[in-house]
């Protein structure tokens, strides 16, 4: 069983994400040879006061 863990930011629409978890699936079954039943993708939303790049935060956290 193939799992997808996608990390990103908030603001994706759930339409946005099914066509990207279709997508995944499709192509994770045909690379890996696996019944599409069996991919798995889940989605983990970060703040971006919670994500930094390059030694910095992308936002202030709340109330600073």
């Amino acid at each position: 069983m193939p799992a997808v863990r996608v990390e990103l930011s908030p603001g994706r629409t759930r339409e946005q994400k099914a066509q990207f978890v279709q997508q995944v699936t499709k192509i994770a079954s045909e690379v890996l040879r696996c019944p599409a039943g069996s991919v798995e993708v889940v989605f983990i939303e970060i703040p971006p006061y919670d994500w930094a790049r390059g030694g910095e935060f992308l936002a202030p956290a709340p109330g600073e």
